[in-house]
């Protein structure tokens, strides 16, 4: 150990004599206060850590309640960095002096300010200020004096230059004073409930004088129309002296009255279930375009059309202005949709004007203004899940007015998944509601898919004599029954033939229809629409078979739409003919037609069609330049349906020919399949291969070979046309 002592050094054995000797003294309670911290080692006896400190500050050793000090307090550590967050408490000594604020705190700089004013106005002497901070258990302060300037002011005089202003006068008030001095500022204020109000403005607020008077600026602002008079409250400030003076007000002319609102500014029928009323607002001015309270107006409607009423009646409503000029009435819609405007005049005189156009829409969907429609009818459905569609429903009254925002919008599908409620909203002044529809489960054979939207709405109808209201015979002159469509319950028509087949039609009983039979209406206009050509249903709104009630009324008005699910792989065709200029070495080396369905009869029946394909069709005896067009069909083995829309077709051949796209590519949104045309030209020989390729939207392509040659066909081969 020992040598252990002597390898360290003699002066590390010094530092533990040292430090065993202080151990000593302290645990003997000798070699002074143990309260004092000490601060590194060796013989100097140690240190004080240093104090933060306070340090206070007056912007004037004088103060008077004229002119009041800011009092500010600084706290700092003792490196001179500014202590945030402190609370500063201030006081005074003799109690002569009172503070904006007993504490404030210091801010990021340190800093805590007050106001000192006297404790009242006959305060005289001097006094001590004292800040106080209390901080990490120990308080530090600082302290200074100031000095206090008694105020005996007094009010000798207020005098106006007018005191009966006419509206929107001004007028100019002077103050004298008595008793002031150059070395005691005083304040006056003026106090008036019309400048309170805001009907009235004094310019300046207040003012600081030495001199013993004060001037002011009184402007009215149409307070005349609220009160006869108004009372001035003049002071001065720290003192209990007062005066008063008094201003005659004239109330101000109407000059005018302006429309201001119509909330909302559309309703709807009475009775639809929609809002059915509106306030509309008017507002009576002056001639400076403020309100003029207490005004007596007659307020009328420009028509009466369909029971309208004013304020639940029909005759004109006299109401009175409220503080701010302004007047509202109530207007309730009758049965018939009308623009209507509603006049309002100040009463005996000729002052009027009138509302801005109240729209009074019908608001229920109505049938024949109801459609919906997809952003592509062919979608690449067939072969994958998740294939995105939306749809989007138009619905109108029976008007064509839009129908109010929140309308509710039911889907239901074949197939695929839909969003099953959708609310419309205005896209650029139209009521619209679109449902996301996406492809999964199981397929139909024939790859389409009916959807059906529907709404809470009416049955449309032929308003014969233009009163907007559904009449039978005898009411309101109707000679007979006016023609309507008679809606039942709902189907889905998984046909889309517009027949209700109970084996394969889901139907929605909605519990508003009855147990008759239907009936579409005899006028045209009420009935769904069909190619006139071949009688092919164009659009269709089903009703079950025995669920009506044959009475006009609310209804839920309904569209089908149908869409192909397409298949990937294309198969394109000749039509229903081949083409002429095909050929094979016999009609069993033709390419094999096949049957597909095209659509149903009017009876529902399916419509077949024999179809030609393309693939592998020769063509001889054809034209050195020439054009080939053929369907672009998907390879649906039940119906001829065309290929996704956005699919893109393209050409090309052997060498010694030309071939380019003429129309047709991309495939367009459509349910039946389109034509492509392609250019062809032999350029130095005589025979090639024409190829046509077929991408589908998702990636997938099909391939499809033409041979062309302008050869005579061989002796021995046949036509493949029938």
């Amino acid at each position: 150990m020992l040598k252990l002592f002597r390898g360290l050094g003699s002066r590390w054995l010094q530092g533990l004599m040292g430090l065993a000797m202080v151990t000593s003294l302290v645990a003997c309670g000798g070699g002074g206060s143990a309260g004092s911290p000490v601060l590194g080692g060796g013989g100097t006896g140690g240190t004080t850590t240093p104090a933060p400190k306070v340090s206070l500050s007056l912007s004037s050793d004088t103060v008077a309640l004229a002119s009041p000090a800011t009092v500010t307090a600084v706290f700092k550590d003792a490196t001179g960095g500014a202590i945030s967050g402190q609370v500063v408490t201030f006081t005074t000594t003799g109690g002569l002096g009172v503070f904006s604020a007993a504490t404030a705190l210091t801010d990021a700089s340190g800093v805590a300010s007050v106001t000192l004013s006297p404790k009242d106005s006959t305060s005289t002497g001097a006094d001590t200020v004292t800040a106080s901070v209390t901080y990490n258990n120990a308080t530090y302060s600082a302290s200074a004096g100031f000095k206090l300037t008694a105020t005996t002011v007094t009010i000798a005089s207020v005098t106006s230059d007018i005191t009966a202003l006419g509206a929107y006068a001004q007028t100019s008030i002077n103050v004298t004073l008595a008793g002031t001095s150059s070395a005691t500022p005083v304040k006056v204020t003026i106090a008036s409930q019309c400048v309170t109000s805001g009907r009235a403005t004094l310019v300046p607020a207040d003012v600081t004088t030495t001199t013993g008077s004060a001037s002011f600026t009184y402007r009215d602002n149409g307070c005349g129309a609220y009160q006869k008079e108004d009372n001035l409250q003049i002071a001065v400030v720290g003192t209990t002296q007062l005066a008063s003076l008094k201003f005659s007000l004239s109330s101000p002319a109407v000059a005018s009255i302006s429309f201001i609102s119509s909330s909302p500014q559309s309703i709807y029928l009475r009775g639809s279930g929609y809002v059915e009323n509106s306030d509309v607002k008017f507002q009576v001015k002056d001639a400076s375009g403020q309100g003029v309270p207490e005004q007596l107006v007659v307020l009328e409607p420009t028509t009466l059309a369909g029971g309208l009423l004013i304020e639940g009646g029909s005759a004109p409503v006299t109401k009175k202005t409220d503080s701010k000029g302004e007047v509202t009435v109530r207007i309730n819609s009758g049965t018939v949709p009308t623009p209507v405007r509603v006049k309002a005049t100040l009463k005996d005189s000729a002052i009027a004007t009138v509302s801005s156009s109240l729209s009074i829409a019908v608001g229920l969907p109505s049938q024949l203004r109801f459609s919906v429609a997809p952003v592509a009818f062919n979608i690449e459905a067939y072969d994958f899940d998740g294939t995105p569609n939306n749809y989007t429903v138009i619905a109108s009254d029976r008007l064509g007015n839009p129908v109010p925002d929140g309308t509710a919008i039911n889907f239901v599908t074949e197939s695929g998944q839909i969003e099953a409620l959708k609310f419309t909203s205005l896209t650029g002044g139209i009521a619209k509601a679109t449902a996301a529809t996406a492809s999964n489960g199981q397929r139909p054979l024939d790859g389409r898919v009916t959807m059906v939207a529907y709404a809470l709405g009416e049955e449309s109808f032929i308003d014969r004599n233009g009163n907007n209201i559904y009449d039978k015979a005898g009411e309101n002159g109707a000679t007979q029954d006016e023609d309507f469509q008679d809606l039942g319950d709902i189907f889905l028509d998984r046909l889309y033939n517009g027949k209700f087949d109970a084996e394969k039609d889901q139907f929605l009983s909605l519990s508003l229809g009855g147990n008759k039979e239907c009936k579409e209406g005899n006028d045209s206009v009420l009935k769904m629409i069909k190619d006139p050509a071949t009688g092919r249903q164009l659009e269709i709104y089903p009703s079950r078979p025995g669920s009506c009630d044959q009475a006009w009324g609310r209804a839920y008005v309904r569209q089908a739409v149908q869409t192909v699910w397409s298949r990937s792989t294309a198969n394109p065709m000749w039509g229903t003919k081949n083409h002429p200029n095909a050929v094979a070495s016999s009609l069993t080396a033709c390419p094999t037609a096949a049957t597909r369905l095209y659509d149903y009869d009017t009876n529902g029946q399916p419509m077949n069609a024999v179809l030609y394909p393309v693939s592998g069709t020769q063509l001889y005896s054809m034209p050195g330049q020439s054009t080939i067009s053929f369907y672009v069909s998907d390879s649906n083995e039940v119906a001829f349906n065309p290929v996704a829309a956005g699919s893109v077709v393209s050409a090309s051949a052997t060498d010694g020919m030309s071939v380019s796209i003429a129309a047709g590519s991309p495939i367009p949104s459509t349910t039946a399949p389109s034509v492509v045309v392609v250019n062809y030209k032999f350029d130095n020989v005589n025979s090639g291969v024409i190829t046509v390729k077929v991408q589908s939207p998702l990636g997938v392509v099909s391939a499809h070979g033409i041979y062309v040659t302008t050869v005579a066909k061989p002796d021995g081969y046949v036509s493949c046309t029938p």
